[in-house]
């Protein structure tokens, strides 16, 4: 059987890569959970160090892509110098493919590169019922099941027979035990036997319980770290995994004879113990209002209003609020967690508790992932993250009511602002264009960010400082000699107003109308080479495109305006340049 890699997710599409890199190469996993170091997986061979880095993509590669997987090599190469360096991907290259990864290998010369792609992982996954169950889920688990079940009885006339046969043995099944039965279902971690309560009441009338004992040597920094995510789960709930060597034994106990025949043995041979808490929505999504205040600290649940001039209720000194809704409950051994979200999804809030209410609440507010989301969406969520200052408190409310409150604490980081900026900015961008404007997959940087600042400045009315000190402007062919009689050879101020600026985000550029490019303070820079090429054009040799070079003398800068019809006077036109001048 071949996977349909495209229609797998890609959290699970990765996970399963791993395992057949780690089968077929010796390979040993990283986890990433805080960072991989550029290292999905790593072979210490008798040739050098071999980095395998996995990517989920299963479509042509982006460009944003492309310069994921160039990243993550010249991270692997800059932290791990390896000798080799495999990029493992459920896609075969295309030429143009080819062509780009062959460039990889020229910047990196001195590391062998190497594709894995589709044809290597279908190789690599023929045979392997037990990865193809995996990945393919709980349905594909029972009908190898039924499968097995049905050889100890007569042979199969038709698939209907087939599906009765299975749903025979299962409803036998459930004749063991009164309150509960085995089912095949998805879980977290695939395909998994689910011990289902068969009556309302079976949690109760025959409960089942799982004690584990675990045992943490002292001196073992592993097992410190084991130990403390295990106190972090008892106390927050979530998904952990604590590996068998910290597991002395696991016991699954029924309360009655029948499901304890059911379960099987109580003792239970494992490699790891996976812990999850189910969240409760019981009562929920409970809708409420975030708020930023000033710091005047209500007393816990009482109702607090805060009347304008006109009567109504609204945050004091323009202080930021979004609607936020809680829309989870984890209850864990050691205490009550609550999540939720702004509208967007991307303000994430999570309210923890401990079991003794004396130890009162903790908030902790985070950002998802903003790549590919619209700036529009985004704003409110990061600018009420940049506004939480020293002297605030956030306020979860219902109406007047105070449900809970918390100081904001310090600044916020200068990631927060600086994200802010660049989302504003994004923002008075895809406004001005009449377009949607996706956030770059990376934050702007460098030359990009510098640019996008100076278009939104000019956008606002205020000048946009530029990230150069120079412009470069093409020169109308046959125009050369016309050029330099009209510009002075003393500095001065230039304006130019290009037809469209060109903004680059992301590998998609943009095209900017109504701005120009203006600075007090500017000199011809190329001149000597310009009058050479005005004497070819001249004497009717051909002559290669030219550019004028103009830069920044003294103090003075380059910046972005808007454009202007009429420039008065003191600025004369300059024939061969393009645009509107």
């Amino acid at each position: 059987m071949v996977l349909d890699w495209a229609e797998l997710d890609p959290a699970k599409l990765e996970r399963v890569v791993k395992m057949l890199v780690r089968a077929a190469c010796g390979a040993t996993g990283i986890d990433g959970s805080g960072g991989d170091g550029s290292q999905d997986l790593r072979h210490d061979g008798p040739d050098g160090l071999t980095i395998y880095e996995v990517k989920s993509f299963t479509r042509r590669l982006t460009t944003s892509q492309r310069r994921q997987v160039a990243r993550s090599l010249t991270g692997a190469v800059g932290k791990h110098a390896p000798a080799r360096w495999v990029l493992v991907i459920p896609l075969d290259p295309t030429p143009a493919e080819l062509t780009w990864f062959d460039k990889l290998r020229v910047q990196h010369p001195q590391v062998v590169l190497e594709w894995f792609g589709r044809d290597w992982l279908d190789g690599q996954i023929a045979g392997r019922e037990d990865l193809i169950s995996y990945v393919e889920g709980a349905q594909y688990k029972v009908l190898r099941r039924a499968a097995q079940h049905a050889q100890e009885r007569a042979a199969l006339a038709t698939g209907e027979d087939y599906l009765q046969r299975v749903q025979e043995l299962h409803a036998l099944g459930g004749t063991i035990s009164p309150f509960w039965r085995w089912d095949v279902q998805d879980s977290p971690i695939g395909p998994a036997n689910v011990l289902t309560a068969q009556t309302p009441d079976a949690a109760t009338a025959d409960p089942v319980s799982i004690n584990t004992q675990f045992t943490f040597p002292a001196g073992d920094p592993d097992a410190d770290a084991a130990r403390a995510v295990l106190q972090r789960w008892l106390r927050s709930g979530g998904d952990v995994e604590i590996d068998g060597r910290f597991i002395d034994d696991v016991q699954v106990l029924a309360s009655s004879e029948a499901t304890q025949r059911l379960i099987g043995d109580p003792s239970r041979p494992v490699s790891s113990v996976r812990l999850i808490t189910v969240p409760d929505t019981t009562d929920l999504p409970l809708h409420c209002t975030l708020a930023l205040e000033d710091a005047a600290p209500p007393s816990a649940g009482e109702g607090v209003v805060v009347l304008a001039a006109d009567g109504l209720d609204e945050p004091e000194r323009g202080l930021p609020s979004v609607p936020f809704a809680f829309t989870k409950r984890i209850v864990a051994p050691h205490g009550v967690a609550m999540t939720g979200a702004d509208p967007s999804g991307l303000l994430l809030g999570r309210v923890q508790a401990g079991a003794d209410e004396s130890e009162g609440t903790e908030l902790n507010l985070s950002l998802a992932p903003l790549a590919g989301r619209y700036p529009h969406d985004a704003l409110p969520a990061i600018a009420f993250l940049a506004a939480c200052r020293p002297g605030t408190r956030l306020v979860f409310k219902q109406g007047p009511v105070v449900l809970t409150s918390y100081d904001a604490g310090g600044e916020a980081s200068a990631n927060v602002d600086y994200l802010h900026n660049l989302i504003a900015a994004l923002e008075l961008l895809q406004n001005h264009l009449g377009q949607l404007v996706p956030i770059p997959t990376d934050p702007p940087a460098g030359r990009e960010a510098g640019e996008l600042m100076a278009v939104a400045s000019a956008l606002t009315g205020t000048p946009g400082l530029l990230p150069y000190d120079g412009l470069s402007a093409p020169i109308v062919a046959g125009q050369i000699g016309q050029l330099l009689d009209s510009v002075p050879t003393a500095p001065g101020a230039l304006y130019g107003a290009p037809d469209a600026f060109p903004l680059t985000l992301d590998g998609t550029t943009y095209k900017v109308p109504g701005l120009a490019m203006w600075s007090p303070g500017m000199q011809l820079t190329n001149r000597e080479q310009l009058h050479a090429l005005a004497a070819d054009e001249r004497a009717g040799r051909p002559v290669a495109p030219a550019a004028a070079q103009f830069t920044c003398v003294g103090e003075h800068k380059a910046y972005l305006i808007r454009a202007v019809d009429d420039l008065g006077e003191p600025y004369l036109p300059v024939p061969g340049l393009p645009g509107r001048r």
